[in-house]
């Protein structure tokens, strides 16, 4: 994640409004949630690493869908960890570390996900060691769910993709100002590839059976196995 991405996170007006704009700039977003809760609950997993999870959106999903499961939230933003335990009511059943998944526990979880995270992380070999530590953290057999946007930045059809974003968080309602900064960010911060290139990083970290689950617009969910 970029320095500039890194203070976002930490920015007490993003972090605060944090739970409204997923859904206004992902398309059919409590469908995605609802998606990865199935497949993750498909393992009828004990333990969950929850990679990105601070702002506690996918937790309410997975713990509503597993109420006897345990999760494990790894976030580097203090601020957005405790806009999460807020907004979850700080329930028992997580474990919050401050952090990048390398700090999680060096132990087999049953389940892993990685929402609206991996775009930040930086194709320079940053975001393969990501997914192997994800995989070295997973029992085998055990289902991953990621979602984030999938643009090849290189493509020229890039332009019409991040357009297309922009149309739909605009037609959302997302404030116009909030929206001028997001359009800005998203074509000179953030590290987003292409879905060919995010499958074939998913197979080189050693996770197989990988499967495209969700499509909004450039947003894409996949299930893979460790």
């Amino acid at each position: 994640m970029t320095d500039k991405m890194a203070e976002l996170f930490k920015d007490p007006e993003h972090v605060k409004t944090y739970a409204e704009r997923p859904k206004k700039i992902v398309p059919g977003f409590d469908g995605l949630h609802r998606i990865m809760a199935q497949l993750i609950g498909e393992a009828s997993p004990e333990t969950t690493l929850v990679v990105g999870g601070g702002g506690g959106l996918e937790l309410k999903t997975l713990i509503d869908a597993l109420p006897d499961g345990r999760f494990c939230a790894v976030d580097p933003s203090a601020e957005m960890i405790a806009q999460g335990k807020a907004y979850l009511g700080d329930p028992a059943s997580v474990d919050w570390i401050e952090g990048y998944v390398f700090d999680a526990p060096d132990i087999r979880f049953d389940a892993a996900t990685c929402m609206l995270t991996l775009h930040f992380v930086p194709d320079d070999g940053a975001k393969l060691e990501t997914l192997k530590a994800i995989h070295s953290r997973l029992k085998p057999g055990a289902p991953f769910v990621m979602a984030h946007i999938s643009v090849d930045k290189n493509d020229p059809a890039s332009d019409r993709d991040f357009d297309r974003y922009i149309r739909f968080s605009s037609d959302s309602g997302l404030d116009p100002e909030i929206l001028a900064k997001a359009h800005e960010r998203v074509r000179t911060q953030l590290n987003c590839v292409g879905p060919a290139r995010d499958e074939a990083l998913l197979r080189e970290a050693g996770f197989r059976e990988i499967e495209q689950v969700f499509q909004g617009l450039s947003w894409r969910g996949w299930v893979a196995y460790a």
